[in-house]
């Protein structure tokens, strides 16, 4: 085991290394226990050691020990992933870049900061200077940058500047190569998408470049609505309302307003469906005008702020949603689909009225490929594989695709197909050996 080797040990001495089996059963988790497969497949997945970089150095020495050794090596950030993208397959060096977490510059709304950095952390020092960051997930306080861009897509502010894969929406990475002389690879341009959200397969993220939006102040809203279609309608044309400047437009179908808590009575009536809002200051009478027009009530109209005990709306959207809902219900689990461009809102509304209440609709409005759009984390009532599966064929009827949260594989997350050739060609280049995250990239794996 390498944990025990002493050579290789030798080769990382100076460094910061937990070998202690607790802290390893911790570390080498996120949150792959959303979907009841990944927890049969992943659960006692571990690393063999752990080691934690200060610097961009001690990243490559790390590189450089594991090439020589044919160790594996997984990249840890905030851990807040769904679908095992850190968890280690075939033990090995888990490299947790906690530690590696300086703002190097923020200026001329862009941003340069260390893998480690925290959102939170990088949000607000962008604040004071009157920039804040155009997306982030709803893990927000826990998820990291390099985390966010090597294992997420969207967030909150998707409604207004879409997809990280967009062309803009990240403006460099420097990655380490996995070698026995381990490379400083600066990509820019399209470039970018050799590691972007790539899980770690084909490079190490040590710092990220992100262009920022002029800071605004938020307000946050609900509109309650009794019928679904005319709530699917409202967000859809919320979201193309150009006089609003939104940040999150997120609907969900009751019941999964039911398992919300901390908001106050009256904000999540008994049976209607919700839209959660972020609308920049000035705007609020043209979102309860809409509203109004779709026959729904405004019930929350406060102050965006982040406060240690105070949940801001964003916790209770994207993949915080299923969360919230498994805190009431460990049974639940979740799709993620991707809906047809030009009939989003009928296909929304049909499935809504195939499966009810056994497939809760949520949907995240945003940009997708220059149109707007919605993305969907289903909260589903789990009773069996084959009926989930079931669900999946039926949803695909509807023109409404799968984007398989339940697979830890790269390549079972549609969206990001067209990178596949870059990301498998940079892997040949930057990790010949194919140490990087084992077993995640399924056509490296074919080869």
């Amino acid at each position: 085991m390498i944990a025990t080797d002493p050579a290789f040990r030798a080769a990382l001495d100076g460094l910061e290394l937990i070998d202690h089996p607790v802290q390893l059963r911790q570390r080498s988790r996120d949150f792959y226990w959303y979907s009841p497969i990944l927890k049969r497949e992943l659960d006692g997945k571990a690393a063999d050691l752990i080691a934690v970089p200060r610097s961009i150095d001690e990243v490559v020495r790390v590189a450089a020990a594991c090439a020589r050794f044919g160790v594996p090596l997984v990249v840890r950030g905030g851990a807040t992933g769904n679908y095992g993208q850190m968890v280690p397959l075939q033990g090995g060096v888990l490299l947790d870049m906690a530690r590696l977490d300086r703002t190097l510059w923020i200026e001329r709304g862009r941003g340069r900061f260390e893998a480690g950095v925290r959102l939170e952390a990088a949000d607000t020092l962008a604040q004071q200077s009157g920039w804040e960051l155009r997306m982030f997930p709803s893990t927000r306080r826990q998820a990291t940058v390099g985390g966010y861009v090597s294992g997420g897509a969207a967030g909150v502010g998707s409604i207004r500047y879409g997809q990280l894969r967009d062309s803009g929406s990240v403006l460099a990475l420097k990655v380490v190569t996995c070698e026995e002389t381990p490379r400083l690879v600066e990509l820019r341009g399209p470039d970018i998408g050799k590691a972007l959200h790539a899980y770690g397969t084909t490079g190490v993220v040590v710092e990220v470049e992100l262009p920022l939006a002029p800071a605004y102040p938020w307000v946050e809203m609900v509109a309650a609505f009794e019928d679904f279609t005319a709530a699917a309608h409202f967000a859809q044309t919320l979201a193309e309302s150009d006089g609003l400047f939104l940040k999150l437009d997120s609907l969900m179908a009751w019941p999964l307003p039911s398992y919300f808590r901390g908001l106050d009575d009256g904000v999540l009536p008994e049976g209607r469906h919700v839209i959660m809002i972020m609308v920049a200051v000035g705007g609020e009478a043209g979102v309860a005008a809409l509203a109004a027009e779709h026959n729904g009530t405004i019930t929350l109209q406060r102050a965006y702020r982040e406060e240690r005990g105070h949940t801001p709306l964003y916790e209770y959207t994207w993949n915080h949603t299923t969360l919230q809902a498994l805190k009431i219900d460990k049974t639940v689990t979740y799709l993620q689909t991707i809906f047809p461009p030009d009939s989003n809102v009928e296909a929304l509304i049909a499935s809504h009225e195939m499966f009810g209440a056994e497939v809760m609709a949520h949907a995240e409005f945003q940009r997708r490929l220059g149109r707007t759009n919605c993305s969907s984390l289903q909260v589903v009532r789990y009773t069996s594989d084959e009926r989930l599966w079931e669900i999946v064929r039926q949803m695909d009827t509807l023109g409404i695709r799968l984007s398989n949260p339940h697979s830890y594989i790269l390549e079972d997350k549609g969206a990001r197909v067209p990178s596949a050739d870059m990301q498998l060609a940079f892997k040949r280049e930057a990790d010949p050996l194919g140490l990087l995250n084992p077993g995640k990239m399924s056509r490296w794996t074919a080869a």
